[in-house]
């Protein structure tokens, strides 16, 4: 998969850089290549990205992981991939930008529970250099297990010049353990399409697009294959790099007006107006989101005075490596009281969060620790969960690389 570690490179150099409407849906599973003849062995490549293949929900001969009881999924293991394989699907909608009126057009990925394996697996933004490998398009889903008859949702945003699969390792994570994973693809903001300098009016758009990914699941005609069953009024969303940037203003971090004003005063962006600055003056609060998780970024404090996270009150899971300081420690100390929780990864890089090149912290050992820490706090606080509690409070240890700060 030398492919992929080419791509994966790129896709690092330019992450490490930062910081209801009509659809026309094809749920077909878009994206997906059956031709693809590339080598999926991975032999002698240690820090492929995208496309890893330890087989996130595949319980297929040769599996000798846990048993999973499947009336009881509080009771499977967090760092385990769960019992079920991970279908996808993809297809685009277009609504109109909060930023500047247009249309916008943007692409829609959702990883979810399964039953079995089909032939396809997706290529991400078409691209066969990035073939994910352990998802398969249209794969049927599997009943929603958990007591409410319906699947917990979780959404997520990319990073810079990324692409809506890049942390497709959570997803698939998320998605074996009986959850449904849904994150929009930025347009101007992909690997293969990115606008510089951005204009104001994006970092409008960046939030709206994964309001509107939720929205497309909660809409759902009552004939697609999930359908009322994706339990969209209750989200835990995370982002990587710049797309915690989004996580935080769709928690309710405020923004400083005086701040961005400036901002278009040193032409920082091509298309500053009045109208444009006041978006952000009540910013993009998401009332369905219960929690977040902000990995590996922050909402820099230019754009917000030092209390603008405290607005914030819903639980939060900071995600960092020790390898890349981002300002974690101080947005935790910019918090005092609220349910903030901090993991930090010693020898963790930028992508340990996301595409898993790191050298000094192992790609399957990063993703594992990202993967028992996220679903912990998503079990946490989506159903009260509280065989996770030792886990998120210290006192149970699952790596001695990993630093864990807490409040209140």
């Amino acid at each position: 998969m030398r492919h992929w570690y080419i791509a994966s490179l790129l896709l690092f150099a330019a992450c490490s850089s930062d910081d209801k409407e009509t659809s026309t849906a094809d749920t077909s599973g878009s994206g997906a290549d059956t031709t693809d003849t590339s080598d999926t062995t991975g032999s002698g490549d240690t820090t492929e990205a995208s496309g890893d293949t330890t087989g996130s929900g595949d319980t297929g001969s040769g599996d000798t992981g846990p048993t999973f009881d499947l009336t009881a999924p509080l009771s499977w293991p967090v760092g385990e991939a769960g019992p079920f394989v991970v279908g996808y699907r993809h297809w685009e909608v277009t609504y109109t930008s909060p930023g500047n009126g247009e249309q916008r057009t943007i692409g829609i990925n959702i990883w979810y529970p399964a039953t079995e394996k089909t032939a396809t697996s997706p290529n991400y933004l078409n691209l066969a250099l990035f073939r994910d490998t352990d998802v398969y398009v249209d794969a049927p889903p599997a009943p929603p297990v958990y007591p409410s008859g319906k699947y917990p949702v979780w959404a997520h945003s990319h990073g810079s010049q990324a692409y809506g699969g890049s942390s497709s390792d959570l997803m698939r994570h998320l998605a074996s353990h009986g959850w449904v994973a849904v994150a929009p693809d930025h347009t101007n903001n992909l690997f293969n399409q990115d606008v510089n300098p951005r204009p104001l009016a994006f970092y409008a758009e960046r939030p709206t697009d994964v309001i509107v990914a939720i929205d497309q699941l909660e809409a759902l005609p009552d004939a697609t294959w999930l359908a009322g069953i994706a339990d969209t009024s209750r989200v835990v969303i995370s982002g990587h790099s710049f797309g915690s940037f989004d996580a935080w203003a769709l928690a309710g971090g405020t923004y400083d007006t005086t701040l961005i004003q400036q901002k278009c005063e040193n032409g920082e962006f091509p298309d500053c107006t009045p109208e444009r600055v006041a978006l952000f003056e009540n910013g993009f609060p998401e009332p369905r989101a219960i929690a977040v998780v902000p990995m590996a970024g922050r909402m820099g404090a230019d754009w917000r005075s030092d209390d603008g996270l405290l607005s914030v009150n819903i639980p939060v899971l900071l995600m960092s490596g020790s390898n890349d300081d981002v300002g974690h420690a101080a947005t935790f100390a910019q918090m005092p009281g609220k349910p903030v929780t901090w993991v930090d990864f010693a020898g963790g890089c930028h992508e340990t969060f996301a595409l898993g090149i790191c050298s000094t912290l192992n790609k399957a050992r990063g993703y594992g620790l990202v993967n028992t820490y996220a679903l912990s706090f998503g079990r946490q606080q989506m159903f009260a969960d509280s065989s996770v509690d030792a886990i998120l409070d210290g006192t149970q240890v699952v790596s001695d690389l990993v630093t864990l700060q807490k409040q209140p």
